[in-house]
C-alpha cells in the first residue's frame, strides 16, 4: 500500500483529531495491561537501511519474532517523525499511520497480526536518505502490550520534506589543436557556447554557457539517463558562439549520453579542431563555397605594423598608432592566451619589431611573425571585423601550434601562418 502526504494527513485525522506533530506516544487505553518489553515474547530488531539512489528513497528493515510460548501478535507500531513521506511497506497487507489508541504510540502500524513461533521481516520505505534515529515501538496481543526501543526513520530536526540528494554533470569545451580527441594541457578553451541537457525522452531540460575556461555545469540532477548536447545552432545567433563553431570547426561528436547513478559526473568534454579551409573560403570575396557570405576584412599587413614600430623607435615619420598605444597593445598580447610565444620584456616595441622583421625560413618563426601582426590587428579591432570572437579562437589555436610545434608537421604550421597572412591582408 502506497501513501502520499495527503493520505498520511487524512489517516492522522482518522486516528486522532488533536495530536502534537512531535509526539510519538500518548496515554494508552487503560483497558489493556502494559508490560515491560522484557516480560513479553514479542521483540523487534532493526536490521538496517538501504538507500535507493534512483528513486531517492530509504527502506528500513525489521525482524519481528513471536516466541512459541507467546500469544499471537495482534499488531505493532513503529514510532517516527510524522512529516516523513511514506512510499511503500511490506510484511503485512494492512498498514495504517497515526495514533494507536491501544498502546498510545503514534507512528506506522502493521495490523494483520503474526502467529506465535514465527519470525517475520517488515520493511518501510520513505522519501529521503537513510537517517536512522532512536525511537520506540509497541507490540500488542491478547489483552496486553509492551513498548520497546529500536531505530527508525527521521526527517531531521527541522521536520518537513526530507532532503533529496542531487548530482551534477560537468565538462569543458576546447579547441582540440592536435586533434587527438583528448583535452591536453594549454589547449584553448571555447567560451560563450551554449550547452544543452536533454532528459531520457529527448526534451531540453536545461541550458548552460561555457565560461572563460570553457567549463559548464548542470546541477540539481536526480539519477537517470541524460544527453549533453552542444547544439549546432541556437535561437539567438548573436548571443553565443555555436553557429561559428559549427561553421568553422570540426568535431568527432557534439553529443554525449550520460547516466547519473549515485555521484557527480565530470569530464563530459567536447573538442573541436579548426577548419581553416572554411575560414579561407569566407575570406575570399569570390565566395568559393557559394554560401553567400564573405567576411568584412579589415586587417593590416606586417608592413603596416613594422612601420608603426619604426616610427615609435626612431621618433620620425607619421604613424597611425602612437608609441604609447602600441606599448599597451603589446602588453595586452602578452596576456592574451599562452605565455609562449609572446613575452617582450622591458623594451617591448624593440622586441616586437625583431619578431616582425626576422629573416628566417623556420616555420614556427614564420608563424610567430605573421601571427604577431594578426594579434596587433585583433587588439586594434581589425581583421575579421564582423567576427572577432572567431578570430580570437583562431589566434589561441595559433599560439598553441607555436608553443607545441613539435606536435605538428611543417606543413601544418605553415597552414596556420598562411591563414594569419590572409587575415592580415583582408583590409588591403
Amino acid at each position: 500500500m502506497k501513501l502520499n502526504k495527503l493520505t498520511t494527513s487524512i489517516l492522522k485525522g482518522l486516528f486522532v483529531a488533536a495530536v502534537s506533530v512531535s509526539a510519538v506516544s500518548a496515554q494508552p487505553n487503560l483497558s489493556f495491561d502494559q508490560y515491560d518489553i522484557t516480560q513479553v515474547g514479542w521483540s523487534v530488531v532493526y536490521t538496517g537501511c538501504t538507500f535507493d539512489a534512483a528513486s531517492q528513497t530509504a527502506t528500513y528493515s525489521y525482524d519481528l519474532t513471536v516466541d512459541s510460548a507467546e500469544k499471537d501478535l495482534s499488531h505493532w507500531v513503529l514510532a517516527f517523525d510524522t512529516d516523513m513521506v511514506i512510499v511503500d511497506s511490506t510484511g503485512n497487507a494492512v498498514t495504517e499511520f497515526g495514533l494507536d489508541p491501544t498502546t498510545g504510540v503514534y507512528g506506522f502500524k502493521w495490523d494483520s497480526g503474526q502467529d506465535s513461533g514465527t519470525t517475520q521481516t517488515y520493511t518501510l520505505t520513505v522519501n529521503g536518505e537513510c537517517n536512522a534515529v532512536a525511537t520506540e515501538y509497541s507490540v500488542k496481543g491478547g489483552t496486553y502490550f509492551a513498548i520497546g526501543e529500536t531505530m527508525g526513520p527521521s526527517a531531521g530536526d527541522g521536520g518537513g520534506d526530507p532532503e533529496i540528494t542531487t548530482y551534477s554533470i560537468s565538462g569543458s569545451l576546447y579547441i582540440d589543436a592536435n586533434n587527438n580527441q583528448s583535452l591536453d594541457s594549454d589547449e584553448p578553451a571555447l567560451n560563450n557556447t551554449t550547452v544543452q541537457l536533454l532528459d531520457d525522452s529527448g526534451s531540453i531540460i536545461a541550458e548552460a554557457f561555457s565560461d572563460g575556461n570553457g567549463n559548464y555545469t548542470f546541477e540539481g540532477l536526480l539519477p537517470g539517463n541524460y544527453t549533453v548536447v552542444v547544439p549546432e545552432a541556437t535561437a539567438d545567433i548573436d548571443s553565443d558562439f555555436n553557429e561559428s563553431l559549427t561553421e568553422y570547426y570540426n568535431t568527432w561528436s557534439n553529443l554525449t549520453p550520460v547516466t547519473v547513478v549515485s555521484q557527480d559526473v565530470a569530464d563530459v568534454d567536447f573538442g573541436y579542431s579548426a577548419d581553416m579551409g572554411a575560414v579561407l573560403d569566407d575570406l575570399d570575396p569570390t565566395d568559393p563555397d557559394a554560401d553567400g557570405y564573405s567576411f568584412i576584412g579589415s586587417g593590416k599587413t606586417i608592413g603596416f605594423w613594422k612601420h608603426q614600430h619604426a616610427v615609435a623607435l626612431k621618433g620620425k615619420g607619421r604613424a597611425h598608432i602612437d608609441s604609447e598605444t602600441l606599448t599597451d597593445y603589446l602588453t595586452t598580447i602578452e596576456s592574451l592566451w599562452l605565455s609562449n610565444p609572446y613575452q617582450f620584456g622591458a623594451a617591448k616595441i624593440s622586441a616586437s619589431n625583431d619578431i616582425l622583421s626576422a629573416r628566417t625560413s623556420d616555420e614556427t618563426e614564420l608563424l610567430n611573425k605573421q601571427m604577431l601582426a594578426t594579434e596587433l590587428n585583433h587588439v586594434d579591432g581589425r581583421g575579421l571585423t564582423d567576427n572577432l570572437e572567431l578570430q580570437a579562437t583562431l589566434l589561441a589555436y595559433g599560439e598553441y601550434v607555436s608553443a607545441y610545434n613539435a606536435q605538428f608537421t611543417r606543413e601544418e604550421v605553415l597552414a596556420v601562418k598562411d591563414l594569419m597572412d590572409t587575415i592580415n591582408n583582408s583590409g588591403e
